[in-house]
Formats: structure tokens, sequence, C-alpha cells
């Protein structure tokens, strides 16, 4: 018996409606996975870009700190040789010595290690000299400090000091009485059993500042060869023919000083410093200016070194002596029985255009010696000298750890 075809078609159709209707309902769960997936590769993509940012950025600036940091490496090693002074290092290095230099964004350690002792006159002493740089300064939070060494071999020059006489006084000298001596005559090598170097025993101008001859009195106590040396028609012609750089030496930079003092001995080294120092010669700057100010420093002990004095110096009484130099703006009196050994040079600021007192003439009473020591020059010079570096040792291969 044949279906109904009415029944047939019936049955058809409403499969085909199941069928349709299913097709339609939504699927649930497939979107937010997609949403997920596509926010996971967005966030891929940026801190991919961050990160690429980041390390550009990173490369810049450990560019930019490296460079820096070799500036003040080279800058650290070039004040080294040439300003120790202002770094607080003493003159010529000793075994080993170093400081930290505090800059903007970090900061740079000099050192100097002394490689090889001086031997004699004729073997200088060999340093390495380091300069290692770090700049903690950086524009990534995170990022190493920038650091750079630099390195060079040196050796030691000390410094000189071209002496002309005993005793210059470029506004003149007179001496009373033949008692004591001023001699040319090195007495640091007559000391070693030789004869040495013979320099004048007193060098002055032709003609003084009070308008007299350039030396007055007996030439007694001269030893020198010759006894006088005539350095000038006038001071000022005199003191034109200088060796010495009075205006830059005479307000304080040219050279660093070890002590300030004032006309009045505050900030002079006592008794106790020079016994406890035995072998050092400090600088020592006295503040007496201006010129004719009338403000007379008064030395009534022993003291040894470069002893600077911008205006007048009274040696007083019979403890009152010097091993070194003496460098005088103004005039030297002397009273008592008092000695300088190394050289004695006044009537220096004639250089600075100051028109010469007759008073300025130097005027020496008593027992006096002023002998020429180039023993003591040496070591009272020996502090401003320099160190050297040799060529084709600077290198920046240094290894750090």
């Amino acid at each position: 018996m044949r279906d109904n075809p009415v029944q047939g078609n019936g049955h058809r159709t409403m499969r085909r409606m199941h069928r349709d209707e299913s097709a339609a309902a939504p699927r649930h769960g497939m979107a937010l996975p997609m949403v997920i997936v596509v926010l996971l590769v967005l966030a891929a993509s940026f801190a991919g870009g961050v990160a690429l940012a980041r390390g550009e950025r990173a490369l810049d600036d450990a560019g930019k700190s490296t460079l820096v940091a070799q500036s003040y490496a080279e800058t650290g090693l070039e004040r080294l040789t040439s300003d120790r002074g202002a770094l607080g290092l003493s003159g010529m290095p000793g075994t080993s010595d170093s400081t930290r230099v505090t800059v903007s964004g970090g900061y740079y350690d000099v050192i100097t290690t002394r490689l090889r002792p001086a031997s004699g006159v004729t073997v200088p002493a060999i340093y390495y000299l380091r300069s290692h740089a770090v700049v903690t300064q950086s524009g990534v939070a995170g990022a190493p400090s920038a650091e750079y060494t630099v390195t060079a071999l040196a050796t030691w020059l000390n410094g000189t000091m071209t002496v002309q006489s005993a005793l210059t006084g470029y506004n003149g000298t007179t001496k009373s009485g033949a008692a004591g001596a001023i001699s040319g005559a090195d007495e640091c090598s007559v000391a070693s059993g030789g004869t040495g170097d013979t320099l004048p025993a007193v060098a002055v101008p032709a003609t003084a500042s009070n308008g007299g001859s350039g030396y007055q009195g007996s030439t007694a106590p001269l030893v020198g060869d010759p006894l006088i040396q005539t350095i000038g028609a006038t001071p000022a012609a005199a003191a034109a023919s200088s060796p010495i750089d009075w205006p830059a030496i005479y307000d304080g930079t040219a050279i660093a000083p070890t002590f300030t003092s004032d006309w009045q001995g505050n900030g002079f080294p006592s008794q106790a410093w020079f016994a406890a120092n035995p072998t050092t010669f400090p600088v020592i700057f006295i503040q007496n200016g201006p010129p004719n100010a009338g403000n007379e420093f008064v030395l009534g002990e022993f003291g040894r070194g470069m002893l600077i004095v911008q205006d007048d110096i009274r040696l007083n009484g019979n403890t009152a002596g010097w091993d070194g130099i003496l460098l005088v703006g103004g005039r030297i009196r002397t009273n008592g029985s008092n000695r300088v050994s190394g050289a004695t040079v006044a009537g220096l600021n004639t250089q600075l255009g100051v028109t010469s007192l007759p008073s300025d003439i130097n005027d020496l009473n008593g027992t006096k010696a002023f002998l020429y020591n180039s023993c003591n020059v040496s070591q009272a010079v020996a502090g401003m000298g320099s160190l050297r570096v040799y060529k084709n040792t600077w290198t920046n291969n240094f290894k750090t750890y």
C-alpha cells in the first residue's frame, strides 16, 4: 500500500525545516576566543614595540654615557699630569697616591703608582698613571653605569729656578759692617767635597732706589765670581732682567701654596710642624700687600721651603733662618745674627710697575749669612715639578672588574 503522498511530503518538509533551524542557531563560545587571540597578538606587538624602542634608547644612552665617561677619564689623566696640587695631591708622587673627583652625573678616580724608583740624578722614577671614570646617571631605568679607563707611563720632572746670585736685590742692597758672609760659592757642593758652581755674591742695579750705588757697604763679606753683578742701570731695568715671573706669583695662583699666612704670621707653620716634617720643603705665601703698605712680615724663627712675601720682610733675632728660597716683593731688613741657605731675591714688586721708594733698598745689619745652596734650592722647587707622559704609552684597554 503506497504511502500517502501528502503525508510523505509533510515529513520531508518538517525535516528540512528542522535542518534550517539547526543551521540558523548560534554556536556559543567561538567569538570570545577569537577576541582574546586578537588582543594577545596586539599586546605582543605593543610589547615588542616598547622593548624595541627601549633597546634603541638604551643603546643611544649607552653611547652617550660612554663618550661622557671617556671625556671625564681623559680630563682626570690630564689633571694628574698638570694640576696635581688642585687635586689635593702632593708635588712629587710617592709609592702610590690617589683621589676621587665628583663630577656631574658621576666621578673619576686618578691613581699614580710608582713602577721604579729614581736612581741618583740620571735614572728617573717611572710612574703608571690611571684615570677611571664612572657615569652613574642614565636615561633608562636599570641601565648599567658607563665606565672608561685611560692610562699612561710618565716620569717626574723637578721644578727649576735660575739663580742670579746668592742675594739678588732689584732695588739695591746695603750692608752695615763686615761681619757675616754673602757667598755665591755653592754650599751644597762644598759640603760634598767639590767646588761646584760659584755665582756672584750679590746682583744689583747700577743705581739703587735711594740714588746710591747698587751695593753699598763693605765688600769684605762677599764671596763670588764676580763679587758684585750689575744686572741693569736702574731698579726697573734690573727687574726686567729677572727670570722670575713675579706678577704671576704675586697673586698666589701661579704657585699653589702649602700654607698661606697674613703679615702677622697667622697661618704660618709652627716650629713643631717643621720638627715633625724634617724633609718637607713647603711653599708658604705671606699676604702682606699691597706694595709699600708698611705691613712688614717678621720672621723670628727657623724655617725651610719657598717663602713668598708680597711686600717687606724682616729677619729678626739670632734664631731667624731659612733653608730654601726667599722671594720678596719689597725689601729685606735684618737684625741680629741670622742665616739664609739657598737663594734670596728681593725688590720683585718693581715688576708690577710700582715706583721704588728710597727705603726699598735691602738693609742688612749685624752678622748676616746669605749663602747659595743648590741642594736647598732644588728641594724648594721640587714640589713645583710635573709628571711628563712618555710618548706612545697612552692606552684605553685597562681591564676593570
